[in-house]
């Protein structure tokens, strides 16, 4: 698809086509990842703090991984260590 350029302040800016902006989840206000790399502009949605943790918790208790390794309950003893 082929787009212009438009002036915005002292920056430049693209309009993305609704469609695009619908399938991408991208609403006004969205923050974005821009990238230039091997003379292409990239724009992405940032990645969440804990992406992708829940399947490696899920992996991990598949697995038996998931022991805790403090009891709930800690005694004075064990308080004064921490």
């Amino acid at each position: 698809m082929l787009a212009k350029v438009s002036q915005v302040g002292t920056s430049v800016g693209v309009i993305i086509p609704r469609y695009i902006a619908v399938e991408g989840g991208f609403t006004k206000g969205s923050s974005v990842n821009i990238e230039f790399t091997n003379n292409q502009i990239i724009i992405s949605k940032p990645k969440t703090v804990r992406e992708g943790w829940a399947a490696a918790f899920a992996q991990y208790a598949k697995e038996g991984e998931d022991a805790m390794l403090l009891p709930d309950y800690l005694d004075s003893e064990a308080v004064d260590l921490l």
